[in-house]
């Protein structure tokens, strides 16, 4: 049957979904077994129209084809069977259904369907949902999808914003499930379509026969085979025509194994790879099931022996099953048939309805025989993808049709008890269970009611947890303390019963019947019988006698209590519905015991409260005393003076005496608070807002708080709601937060004042703090610690008292009565006596308080007047330090001169400004270049000399992408792969940072050996990982604890003196003949070099091959120059060259590679570049803005790269710089350099400058390495214009812009430069007439170049900035501070003898030309370089879950991601944590995020966690950190982990600041100090993310 598939392409068969008959006369087959085939096909669908018993017929057709098209081999084919099967067997029972054209037929369906007003749209795993908080839905169950919330009301309300487990569905349009705004605007309905007539009215007679045939013949096939358990047999009609001995070893899926039980058992069992076994792991954990083994019946069998028993050695054994390829094959079809018929009851309203009837028809075994109860039956026994599939049937039928919802949901509670003894047996999750269903039922209000009063559904839940919870005590209480780990995992899953019970009560009735409140009273007495088991259940007594050696189990009686708390209150609600307050009394008195009332133990601290204050009111006083004093065992304390007296003596047992003094003082505190309380409804004049807002007082005298602490303290409804947003702005004002922190709550002023200590909420340490708190306010504002009001009273206790004097059944009291009346008169009248009395005292006392405040007034006087007069005498101070300094300027500049003889006692005039590089650059003096420093372990000053002690800096090297264009660039080979020439796109640097911590070299020694030897013996007694890897080189700074992996060694400023020029100006045709000698000492080292590698290939002094080429004179070629630094900084010299080396190859050390010098600057070049471009985006000045820490780094690592040449081969550095200058002078005899179109200029300038010292130290002849280094400038800044005039210059203005004479030169000379340059190439380069544009393009492009060129020649030779570039740089400030003409192409025109050659050369090269020549179709590299930065994130952080919750696993078949990440680097969306998407990384499997890390990041990532709302940081495969992401709620608070549900927006400022520690390079360091200060982040396996 394969071979059907070629007689259609693909192509054809999509677009042609019908039976192959229709098309049986054209020439598409010529093979005639095919068209046998073809027509036996077709006859055979032709019959089903006439046949008398069509489903002997369609079996006969299934039994036929569904084994030639499903399970042929091992290997499934998904794209084959998705091809056929439609084809073959979805197609032809369509056009029965239809009787016409398929594709027309259901347009006439969906066009005639008046569609429901329900959106039933299913959410997916990870979809968000919306709740409104506005009161408006009928239940917190009740959710919008993202679409119908955007066009509703509720948009405009508070809601709550929540992740989708999967599963449920939208309720808009559900009038029972919304109060207000019921519909979208989408899913308004019709008011001209008032009449809801019967769906079927719209279908034919012959129609619905048809559907009901068909319909009930593909359910009855889909449910008889999914709920098949013969392994190697199939119902009566589908046995297949010709049968094989093929057979599937099914594994199926449980929640018992663990990944890696499943995968090492698998490996063994079935003989596959890791990568296999994992594969099959996985689509087993997603699908519920998975062949692993495909054979005869033995092969099969002995795979399933293997399995069997290497997972039956602790627990269960997972679950194997040898199955027909015919059984699995009907059994795939089975689901492909429930997903078709979800599909096809989408097109009409009908249908569904159809489906339903046919669903719910009951067969002829009578109760619970319908289809639908047979699969609700069989649920557990089924396979996760199984169950998937009919649930997902279910959802969009009889839970979409409002008739045949009610029919099931009362089958659902005839079959609850069994059902749930079935989920609690098994051991899948609850989203995979039929039970799960049971909130679509409960919570509509109309259907709970209905259940109760005709299946006793309250009655039925309660009564089936009470079945599952069987183990009691003697008194019959439960009993949890010996409970196996078996019976834990099924209490747990017992508890989904609570939740039943609670969307059952939900929705409280509002009119009740005879019959429901019996019902519901008979679910009250079960009630009250749990109660009653779980009253005393697991004590936990104090022990005597005897040691407890295992802590009693607690933790299943408190997780109980907890669950019932809402469920108690819900339950009371509805009493007071059905029988006034009457229940209440009922059941506080059902659980307590006679009258001790303060072992209310199951309810939450409001109701022992309130149940506490109810007794002491209505119980005789004298009583309730006793009652208390004997339920803290105090009442033989009180009992007689003789006990009293005991407990007194001196030699009484002080630890008695304090037991005892603890229990009185615990006891008057609950009597205070019981008598003191008013803020209760029925006892004081209150409201429920009156109570809320009382309660955030409290928790905000205190402390101020957040929202969410707030929350959390505040008691909570049933739906999860505190009320607090109703009252908080009329108690407290809020604090929005800056850049971190949590935006806060503050108590008013004037609210304080209903501050109660006694505050039956608060705990001792509260109560603590809030005293504490307070008292410090009241003094701070001179006020008195006076207690809080209390409210009104209802009504006044004197009105009543006054009436009960009379009462006849007080008569025993009425003596006590009249005594408070007359003292409470008397208190009365004293006080207004003391009003009107003359205030003869008071006067004294407030005459010494107006002394004392004079004196306190007169000491705050004179402290300010001492403060200012100490800062007028350090103004004077400092000015006449100002002074002397100017008066005495020659005495300085004599002192300067003679530390300094070289250096010029004045400048010229025209030498006034500063200068950098070059003859005439700033050279310090020798105060200035002497440096004292400490270093931070021995404390010890040192100053950094070159014959001294070596004093380093601590620091981290690591490989980035940060500055990277091309993060596509695969990454290179790091034994064969030569950085000397860095490309434009910068797509891998190494970057350098530091803390600025400076220690000896032998002190950093001593003390990182002593973190090696730590870490040696740590792992061997703990084994536990580290936020630093000792074996990588790392460790943390001794003083501030930052990550590092190298020290770099301090360096003095070299001294190096003007031998060449003493013109005032450069000459420019000195540079011609420095090129000439500096080109002539090429060719003698390159000659000599390859002299000497010819004598050491063929061993012979004979070189008569090799070109002589002799050096010019006072260039020394056999001369071997000293090294002038000590043996301590020679040593940190070759550390932190092989530390460059090694991190940024990613190799192991070596530092003999002639590549350590080149990394070394291309590390120096790439750290200057990253630290320009922040300055450039933070809008800070060149020079003055840079943390220490910056600076310092800086400087050491260019004066490091200055000298580094002398650790390394002299003859290596000189190679290196003879074919870096080849790429800017060419010269054949250089092989293999690159066009300047492929050359990062900058790094070519640092790369020249640092390594031709190499080469200087050889020459004799006078010539000043100032001036070369001011020559390699000007070089390079040539071939940069040239570079960004091939590549850069963008399309041109059309309007020509007018320019002022300042700059009409430099349009002119940029224009006929252009036109030269097209000379040279031809038409390959477009012709551009605007000067002005050419100028911009030139200016704007090689800006960035000129601000890190004069970065790196400010720190190599110390030379002070000027003021100019301490702000905002301007042009002309940094071209004179790099000794360059503001007009740049003056270095062309000025020496254009040199220039033409070298241009021509440049212009040659075929790189160059090639890309002139393709100018179209080659996508070049633009200058200026923007600067990178993190994508944009949607403000709303719904729109991103709703990205990615639409994302799918790229390796397993369409699978939704469990855990979607996204990278904030490039965008891309990653399945994070998962074993599907790992990948081999060195040997070692990786997760998605560690894996693109390395490909993105160089090893570091940023990523957000969408559905946890989580930003996570990662370096390499063993750090990682979490971090706070950049969404906040309206209250300024992250919500990790979306548990509040508040709307989320992007807070530009966080996420700023997220990216300013990757632009910075801080990732890694971040991650460090995360990890120190959390040592459980360590412990994580940050690689399998």
């Amino acid at each position: 049957m394969p071979c059907l598939r070629r007689c259609y392409d693909d192509e054809y068969i999509h677009q042609h979904r019908a039976p192959l008959g229709e098309f049986y006369d054209d020439d598409v087959t010529s093979n005639p077994g095919q068209d046998a085939e073809m027509k036996k096909l077709t006859e055979q669908i032709k019959k089903w129209l006439q046949v008398s018993n069509l489903p002997k017929e369609v079996y006969q057709h299934l039994a036929c084809y569904v084994p030639k098209i499903y399970c042929l081999g091992p290997n499934l084919n998904p794209q084959n069977e998705d091809l056929l099967a439609p084809l073959l067997l979805q197609s032809p029972l369509e056009w029965y259904l239809c009787g016409e054209e398929p594709s027309v037929g259901l347009a006439k369906l969906e066009q005639n369907n008046q569609p429901s007003q329900l959106c039933g749209h299913v959410f997916k795993v990870g979809e968000p949902t919306y709740s409104c908080r506005y009161n408006c839905a009928a239940d917190p169950t009740c959710v919008l999808c993202m679409q119908c919330f955007l066009g509703s009301v509720h948009k405009e309300h508070r809601y709550r914003m929540t992740t989708s487990g999967g599963g449920g569905f939208c309720d808009c349009g559900d009038t029972e499930a919304w109060k207000k705004g019921p519909y979208c605007q989408k899913h308004e309905p019709n008011i001209s379509d008032s009449s809801q007539k019967d769906p079927l009215a719209n279908l034919s007679d012959e129609m619905i026969a048809r559907t009901y045939n068909v319909f009930s013949i593909i359910l009855k096939y889909a449910v008889d085979m999914l709920t098949w358990e013969k392994e190697d047999e199939l119902p009566e009609g589908l046995e297949p025509p010709a049968r094989g001995d093929t057979y599937y070893c099914m594994l199926f899926n449980d929640e018992v194994h663990t990944y890696e039980q499943v995968i090492y058992t698998l490996q063994k069992a079935v003989n596959c790879t890791q990568k296999e076994a994992v594969s099959f792991a996985t689509t087993v954990d997603r699908d519920g099931r998975k062949s692993v083994r495909f054979g005869d019946f033995q092969f099969c069998e002995q795979a399933k022996s293997v399995i069997v028993r290497n997972t039956s050695r602790q627990t269960k054994p997972l679950r194997v099953q040898v199955m027909h390829s015919s059984v699995v094959a009907h059994q795939c079809f089975a689901l492909k048939a429930l997903t078709w018929l979800g599909q096809i009851i989408r097109y009409s309203d009908a249908l569904r309805r159809i489906l339903c009837q046919v669903g719910l028809q009951r067969g002829p075994e009578g109760e619970n025989s319908s289809l639908v109860d047979t699969l609700m039956l069989c649920d557990s026994k089924m396979w996760k993808g199984a169950r998937n599939v009919y649930h997902q049937l279910f959802m969009s039928s009889l839970l979409m049709d409002t008739k045949y919802k009610k029919l099931f949901a009362i089958q659902f509670a005839k079959n609850y008890e069994r059902l749930q003894n079935d989920y609690v047996k098994d051991d899948h999750d609850r989203e995979f269970s039929v039970t799960d269903l049971s909130v679509q039922m409960f919570t509509v209000p109309s259907l709970a009611r209905m259940l109760i009063t005709e299946e006793n559904l309250m009655t039925t839940i309660i009564r089936t947890f009470m079945d599952h919870l069987r183990h009691r005590d003697l008194q019959g209480h439960f009993q949890f303390e010996r409970y196996t780990a078996q019976q834990a995992f099924k209490f747990r899953r017992v508890q989904s019963l609570i939740g039943d019970l609670k969307y059952v009560l939900i929705s409280r009735p509002t009119e009740w019947t005879d019959q429901l409140r019996e019902k519901y009273l008979e679910s009250f007495d079960a009630f009250l019988e749990l109660l009653k088991c779980m009253q005393g259940m697991d004590p936990v007594v104090r022990q005597v006698g005897q040691h407890i050696e295992m802590e009693p189990e607690w933790e299943a009686a408190f997780t109980l209590q907890m669950k019932l708390t809402h469920i108690i209150s819900m339950m009371q609600e509805w009493c007071a519905n059905v029988c006034s307050q009457y229940a209440f009394f009922l059941n506080v008195n059902a659980y307590t015991h006679n009258d001790n009332l303060t072992d209310i133990s199951l309810q939450n601290m409001s109701l022992k409260f309130i149940g506490k204050s109810a007794g002491a009111s209505m119980m005789d006083p004298n009583h309730f005393l006793m009652i208390m004093l004997s339920r803290f065992e105090l009442y033989h304390i009180f009992s007689s003076a003789d006990c009293r007296k005991r407990c007194s003596r001196e030699n009484a047992n002080k630890d008695v005496v304090q037991q005892n003094n603890t229990l009185i003082e615990e006891m008057l505190h609950l009597v205070i608070m019981i008598v003191g309380e008013r803020y209760t409804a029925g006892v004081g004049q209150v409201e429920c807002s009156d109570e809320i807002r009382r309660e955030i007082v409290h928790q905000l005298c205190i402390r101020s708080m957040a929202h969410s602490e707030l929350v959390k303290a505040l008691p909570e409804n049933e739906n999860k709601e505190t009320g607090m947003e109703r009252v908080i702005d009329s108690v407290a004002s809020f604090k929005k937060p800056g850049v971190t922190g949590r935006g806060l709550y503050k108590l008013r002023p004037e609210c304080a004042k209903m501050f109660n200590l006694y505050f039956h909420h608060y705990s001792r340490a509260d109560q603590s703090k809030a005293e504490e708190a307070q008292r410090k306010i009241k003094r701070q504002n001179g006020e008195d610690s006076a207690p809080g009001e209390a409210p009104a009273n209802t009504p006044s206790i004197l009105a009543l008292l006054e009436t009960l004097q009379n009462a006849p059944h007080l008569e025993v009291h009425k003596d006590m009565i009249r005594w408070i009346l007359k003292t409470v008169a008397n208190i009365k009248t004293m006080r207004e006596c003391t009003a009107s009395a003359p205030p003869s005292d008071s006067s004294g006392h407030s005459q010494e308080e107006t002394v004392r405040d004079k004196d306190k007034a007169e000491r705050k006087r004179k402290a300010e007047m001492a403060r200012l007069r100490r800062e007028k005498i350090m103004a004077q101070m400092s000015e006449m330090q100002r002074h002397f300094i100017n008066e005495n300027k020659e005495l300085f500049q004599q002192s300067l001169e003679e530390l300094d003889p070289s250096t010029s006692s004045t400048l010229d005039s025209c030498d006034c400004t500063l200068v950098c590089v070059g003859p005439r650059r700033w050279r310090a003096g020798g105060s200035e270049r002497r440096q004292v420093v400490t270093c931070i372990l021995c404390q010890e000053e040192q100053e950094i000399r070159t014959d001294g002690k070596a004093m380093v800096l601590a620091a981290f090297v690591q490989r980035s992408t940060v500055m990277s264009k091309n993060r596509k660039r695969p990454p290179h080979n790091p034994d064969k792969y030569d950085p000397l020439f860095m490309h434009p796109d910068l797509s891998f640097g190494t970057h350098t940072g530091s803390c600025g911590h400076i220690m000896h070299s032998h002190c950093w020694q001593r003390y990182f050996e002593a973190v090696q030897a730590k870490e040696q013996r740590r792992q061997q007694r703990l084994r536990v990982h580290t936020s630093y890897n000792v074996e990588n080189g790392e460790f943390l700074c001794p003083l501030c604890e930052c990550l590092s992996n190298t020290v770099i060694p301090l360096l003095p400023l070299t001294k190096i003196s003007c031998r060449y020029c003493n013109k005032h100006t450069l000459d420019f045709d000195l540079q011609l003949q420095w090129l000439n000698i500096t080109s002539l000492q090429m060719k003698a080292l390159l000659s000599a070099h390859r002299k000497a590698k010819a004598a050491d290939a063929d061993g012979v002094d004979d070189m008569d091959g090799v070109n002589d080429c002799p050096p010019p004179d006072g260039f020394k070629l056999d001369y071997t120059p000293k090294n002038p630094y000590s043996s301590t900084i020679k040593e940190m010299l070759t550390t932190f060259g092989t530390a460059s080396y090694k991190v940024g190859l990613k190799v192991h050390p070596n530092e003999q590679d002639p590549r350590v010098p080149i990394m070394c600057w291309g590390s120096c070049a790439y750290t200057i570049q990253s630290i320009e471009r922040l300055l450039v985006d933070e809008e800070k000045p060149l020079f003055g803005s840079l943390p220490c820490r910056q600076d310092d780094c800086l400087s050491s690592l260019t004066r490091f790269g200055s000298a580094c040449w002398t650790v390394s081969s002299h003859a290596t550095v000189q190679n290196h710089f003879i074919r870096l200058l080849a790429a800017l002078v060419p010269d054949p005899r250089v092989e293999n350099t690159p066009c300047i179109l492929d050359i990062d200029m900058f790094h070519l300038l640092v790369s020249l400058v640092l390594s031709h010292p190499a080469v200087f130290s050889l020459d004799s002849s006078g010539l000043s390495a100032d001036t070369a280094q001011l020559h390699f400038l000007h070089l390079v800044t040539v071939a940069h214009i040239v570079q960004i005039l091939l590549t850069s210059v963008a399309e041109e203005v059309r309007m020509e812009q007018e320019s002022g004479g300042a700059e009409r030169e430099e349009e002119e000379k940029v224009c006929m430069f252009y036109n030269t340059l097209r000379m040279h190439l031809g038409s390959g380069l477009r012709e551009v007439n605007s000067g002005w544009h050419l100028w911009r393009c030139v200016k704007a492009g090689i800006l960035p170049y000129l601000r890190a060129a004069a970065m790196f020649f400010h720190y190599l030779n110390g030379a002070p900035a000027p003021p100019e570039l301490h702000s905002v740089g301007e042009w002309e400030a940094l071209c004179g501070y790099l000794c360059l003409p503001s007009n740049l192409l003056q270095l062309f025109y000025n020496n254009r003898e040199l220039m033409e050659p070298l241009l021509h050369g440049w212009c040659s090269h075929p790189g160059v030309r090639c890309s002139s020549v393709h100018h179209s179709s080659i996508s070049y590299f633009r200058f200026p370089r923007d600067s990178n930065y993190l994508i944009e994130l949607p403000g709303d952080y719904s729109a991103l879950i709703n990205q990615a919750s639409s994302f799918t696993c790229p390796k397993s078949e369409g699978d939704k991601s469990r855990a979607p990440t996204l990278c904030l680097v490039c965008g891309a969306m990653l399945c994070s944590q998962s074993y599907c998407c790992q990948t081999e990384l060195e040997g070692e499997d990786v997760g998605a995020c560690t894996a693109h890390t390395f490909a993105c990041g160089a090893g570091v990532g940023i990523f957000l966690r969408v559905r946890e709302s989580q930003v996570l940081f990662l370096a390499g495969k063993t750090k990682g950190c979490f971090y706070a992401p950049p969404y906040l709620d309206d209250y300024g608070e992250t919500d990790q982990g979306l548990r509040r549900g508040n709307p989320l927006h992007l807070c530009q400022e966080r996420y700023r600041k997220i990216q300013k520690l990757w632009r910075q390079h801080s990732i890694t360091e971040e991650i460090g100090h995360a990890q120190e200060a959390n040592q459980t982040l360590v412990g994580i396996d940050w690689q399998h993310l």
